[in-house]
């Protein structure tokens, strides 16, 4: 994929998590459906704590091809499991998936401004990583496991994949946000 658009996915992503906390009181940020089901507070945290856990792990690998000049201009590919793995983060969710225990959220309540500032650091954080893999060989270098069980990817993978990530959890929140301002549902993001 190219920088304008992926650049353009996490410009989306930020106009898209204002909307859905704007006009939030701090309890229905905290609130949750039900039991079983997260608060817009805890699908911002898993975000926040997705970006902490994989950013790095990207900067390492653009750093090593940085330093080793593993360059090339494409086009690259994600690859057959980084195209699985885009597939099934793309929203509508297809299944449920239980959150590794590192990127679950927490039970601790956390203010929707520190949250939402954080949220938005780990954007910029994704913007970084997009211009800095401009001009790598994204297809020869690549990402240590990100997730345990998870071989390495190619460096084409894991940004897609994470925005894929990251729009599935949007509209989880929004979902989360219709039913507990009693709107409609939505299936499709």
């Amino acid at each position: 994929m190219i920088v304008d658009e992926l650049t353009g996915q996490v410009d989306a992503i930020r106009t898209r998590a204002q909307q859905l906390v704007g006009d939030l009181t701090p309890d229905q940020f905290a609130l949750k459906p039900d039991h079983t089901k997260w608060s817009i507070a805890e699908c911002l945290e898993h975000l926040n704590l997705t970006a902490a856990t994989v950013q790095p792990k990207i900067a390492s690998a653009i750093e090593t091809g940085r330093r080793e000049n593993v360059t090339s201009t494409g086009p690259f590919s994600p690859g057959p499991l980084g195209k699985l793995l885009m597939w099934i983060a793309e929203p509508p969710p297809k299944f449920r998936l239980r959150a590794p225990r590192n990127i679950a959220p927490h039970a601790e309540q956390t203010a929707s401004a520190e949250l939402m500032a954080e949220f938005m650091r780990f954007q910029d954080g994704w913007q970084k990583l997009i211009q800095d893999s401009e001009g790598l060989d994204q297809n020869k270098i690549k990402v240590e496991s990100l997730f345990p069980g998870l071989p390495r990817l190619r460096l084409a993978a894991p940004i897609p994949w994470m925005l894929a990530h990251q729009r599935r959890h949007l509209l989880q929140a929004e979902n989360v946000k219709r039913s507990i301002t009693n709107q409609p549902l939505v299936a499709k993001a």
